[in-house]
């Protein structure tokens, strides 16, 4: 899992820009579909010439078309918008910028789900633009909400993961740190098919830097495969390996 910038809020979403601004607030003010689901307009507004939202495109180019969990490959068919702060429980934050994950669908659908820190689930949370409709709420501060929480999951554009998680290449698996990569760590990493998966990158790299691969080249290859992470620490242990002399043991 690798630190992730957060770019700006595509406009739809810019609470800076003033039509935006009321436009959010009216999708807030209609919140929920005949069904009782909060409308995903994340999908379905702020579409571009090609009919894709700019919000996904954002979303991507943000993560560099990976998971921003796991790291896997995705594309627009198989992005899953993510809600950090789940909606099932902070549906007044559903259309918040700094809540919005690119995440895949296994990430978001089979391991994360509506996981809510134990400490906030009594909470409504909302985004400052609806605060004046909504009593007895707490204004969503991304920086000072997970600043002050210590039973959450790793943010990958607030956190540095390095800080919470080591990844151990020889052995493919994440040691904790903290109480948050502990909880991040059982939540995304450990599952066997992850560990099968990793290994499989890993005698790929292996063999690259037994032929003598250019690290460049590498380096494109592990682009393309996709976690990108954990792919460049077995490229950085393999290569240790190689120049000890233990590669092929």
């Amino acid at each position: 899992m690798k630190a992730i910038d957060r770019l700006s809020p595509p406009d739809c979403l810019n609470n800076e820009i003033e039509d935006s601004r009321k436009n959010k607030i009216s999708f807030y003010k209609n919140l929920w579909d005949k069904y009782g689901k909060v409308y995903p307009r994340w999908n379905s507004t702020c579409k571009d010439v090609d009919g894709i939202s700019n919000i996904r495109k954002q979303l991507l180019k943000m993560s560099n078309s990976s998971c921003a969990y796991c790291g896997k490959k995705i594309g627009n068919s198989s992005l899953d918008v993510d809600h950090y702060l789940p909606l099932s429980q902070f549906p007044y934050i559903a259309y918040c910028w700094y809540n919005l994950i690119p995440a895949c669908k296994a990430c978001n659908q089979s391991s994360k789900r509506d996981f809510i820190p134990s400490s906030i689930k009594s909470k409504i949370i909302v985004e400052d633009i609806v605060a004046n409709t909504i009593e007895n709420k707490l204004l969503y501060n991304h920086k000072n909400l997970l600043t002050e929480l210590h039973d959450r999951i790793i943010e990958p554009t607030f956190d540095n993961p390095e800080e919470h998680i080591q990844f151990n290449p020889e052995f493919y698996y994440y040691e904790p740190k903290t109480e948050i990569g502990k909880i991040t760590i059982n939540m995304f990493f450990n599952h066997k098919e992850v560990a099968e998966e990793w290994e499989k990158l890993s005698e790929l790299i292996k063999e690259l830097v037994q032929h003598n691969v250019s690290e460049s080249l590498i380096i494109r290859i592990i682009d393309l495969y996709g976690y990108e992470y954990v792919g460049l620490k077995f490229y950085e242990y393999w290569l240790r390996e190689k120049e000890e002399g233990r590669i092929n043991r």
